[in-house]
């Protein structure tokens, strides 16, 4: 695409006449909204309270903190932090996790407290979906470690709600193991819990029901073209998302998009999942991801929040990263957050 001017493509009346009746198209936002707050700053002492007044403006309701333990690598057994060198990869330390949970708290931003497994070693195509561990009762007893640990912590400092997990897809069919986990959890956490599968995997958890709320990833594959139309786009999520409703939307049980995202560079809709393409910035492309999104699943009783990828670095029309800041998607955003809330859906229960 790589526009140097964005010129916004208008959906023909009769058709969005069809979209208002098939899918709620509108400006209702969900209850939860929300941004993924990037904790990533090697600078010891780094004050997220800009961010988070930033965010503030921006009408976000909800914030995830995503907090990582390493582990050699898919086969590996053993789980840990790292610690935060100013250099490498870290795992945020307990204090400043709680201190931003409960600063969030103060602007009466809810919190979402997210541990992420990540490796030190990864061959192609290898990622936590593909997991392996070579002996899974001791790696078992590890993620539980893992995951009581933020659990008390999330106690502790107020976070509302809690992650058992992540886009663990090998690990997803053993059922009693999540359930007892669950179980164990609540015991120490007594905010609402949920899991997050991939956007191509959800349909495989059998444990949904243990929990409060339901959640997936959404990088989803827009198009195969690198110069889409605003229409080809929303036209594409009108088509994913009754799938998705009818495996998560059934019920009265809400559901959340734990991350959506987009890079802003040409092609972000054919591979959104893809943080490491060096495609030539395009923040328009972003914009227009932004407003398929929304405008296919605006007035979704069943969506009670939304977790945007990812609020970190300068940002600015020469970046190419996923974040929105200083971009033109950042206003489409701010038009929703500070839409009215889709009143069907304010239960989050």
């Amino acid at each position: 695409m790589n526009r140097l001017q964005y010129r916004y493509i208008a959906i023909p009346l009769a058709l969005l006449g069809f979209f208002a009746a098939a899918s709620g198209f509108g400006q209702g936002s969900p209850p939860l909204k929300g941004m993924a707050l990037g904790l990533f700053s090697k600078e010891k002492g780094y004050d997220y309270k800009k961010d988070l007044r930033e965010l503030k403006a921006l009408g976000v309701n909800s914030v995830l903190l995503n907090v990582s333990w390493y582990s050699r690598d898919i086969r590996g057994n053993l789980i840990g932090p790292r610690p935060m060198d100013g250099e490498n990869e870290f795992t945020v330390p307990d204090a400043t996790l709680m201190a931003i949970t409960r600063e969030a708290r103060q602007l009466g931003i809810s919190v979402v407290i997210f541990p992420y497994l990540r490796f030190d070693h990864r061959k192609p195509k290898e990622w936590r979906g593909v997991l392996a561990p070579e002996n899974f009762a001791l790696w078992s007893k590890q993620y539980e470690n893992f995951i009581l640990h933020y659990a008390r912590l999330a106690q502790a400092s107020g976070a509302e709600y809690f992650s058992v997990g992540s886009e663990l897809g090998s690990m997803e069919e053993k059922t009693e193991y999540w359930r007892q986990l669950i179980h164990k959890t609540r015991k120490v956490y007594s905010g609402k819990l949920l899991y997050s599968a991939n956007w191509d995997h959800f349909t495989h958890p059998t444990f949904w029901d243990d929990l409060d709320l339901v959640a997936i990833t959404a990088y989803h594959k827009l198009t195969s073209s690198k110069d889409p139309d605003q229409a080809a786009l929303t036209n594409k999520w009108l088509e994913i998302k009754p799938r998705i409703l009818a495996k998560l939307g059934k019920d009265g049980k809400k559901f959340i998009f734990t991350e959506v995202g987009y890079p802003s560079i040409d092609g972000a809709a054919k591979a959104p999942w893809n943080y490491l393409a060096s495609d030539p910035v395009d923040i328009a492309e972003q914009e227009m991801c932004y407003r398929a999104f929304i405008e296919a699943w605006s007035n979704t009783p069943a969506l009670a929040g939304v977790y945007w990828w990812v609020w970190y670095g300068e940002g600015g029309s020469a970046d190419n990263s996923y974040t929105p800041r200083g971009k033109p998607a950042l206003q489409v955003l701010k038009n929703w957050y500070n839409s009215p809330t889709t009143v069907r859906a304010a239960n989050t229960n």
